[in-house]
């Protein structure tokens, strides 16, 4: 499966050797401490373990928009393999499938579908090594991504079940973030490639706020019943 969009790239040689970790890791801090939002068309491909599958586990794909802004807003939309939005702005996430006429109302904590892990991919890179220890990807990691790329591979300082490593993908040239990969501790993959990246885009309180239409279900899971708030509001 690849990582990314295009052409795997060759190992570097040794005329071309790699610059060790924990400088790309401060170039990447210095560089991202900058960023307040961004914004980019994503393709994500996911492998699932699973015990006793002959093919290595089950294979999901998809693809839509997304768009970031500190601390912990986020605006994902959804395209294929159907329509979903799920929106962040605190707290709190909503996951939106129009197709069932549902909004569905989380803790941030307790929602799942990878949506911490890729919250802490991009929120967390002007501070890589206090969260993180930063290693080299491996061999495999490096082949799938397109040619002219850097890679950091993280590992949490502190044991998560949802993240096992997590491996960040940069373009050489200015340190343009194109993608990312993330394992949870039971092995399963989900890879992010990114399109059409925008740093520090406008943004608007509108865009990480939601209210369901009046002929959708809206089910609240937060633990207060009755707290009807919309994110961001």
């Amino acid at each position: 499966m690849l990582l990314l969009m295009g052409q795997g790239v060759a190992l570097a040689t040794p005329q071309d050797k790699p610059e060790p970790p924990s400088l790309l890791a401060q170039r990447v801090q210095e560089r991202y401490r900058q960023v307040k939002s961004l914004s980019a068309d994503y393709q994500r491909a996911s492998s699932f373990v699973s015990l006793g599958a002959q093919g290595g586990g089950r294979k999901v794909t998809g693809s839509g928009r997304l768009a970031w802004a500190r601390p912990l807003k986020l605006r994902l939309e959804q395209d294929t393999p159907r329509r979903e939005l799920i929106i962040t702005g605190g707290a709190a996430a909503w996951w939106v499938r129009p197709q069932r006429r549902q909004a569905d109302l989380y803790p941030l904590s307790q929602f799942t579908s990878g949506l911490t892990s890729l919250l802490d991919a991009l929120g967390g890179l002007d501070s890589l090594e206090k969260d993180y220890k930063v290693l080299e990807a491996s061999d495999k990691e490096m082949a799938a991504a397109p040619k002219g790329s850097v890679l950091l591979a993280l590992e949490p300082r502190n044991r998560r079940a949802d993240l096992k490593e997590l491996v960040l993908v940069f373009a050489k040239e200015g340190l343009a973030l194109r993608g990312f990969v993330i394992y949870n501790l039971v092995g399963d993959r989900t890879a992010y490639s990114f399109s059409n990246l925008k740093i520090n885009p406008a943004t608007t309180p509108e865009m990480f706020a939601y209210e369901p239409p009046v002929d959708f279900r809206m089910v609240d899971h937060r633990p207060l019943p009755g707290l009807k708030d919309t994110v961001g509001k």
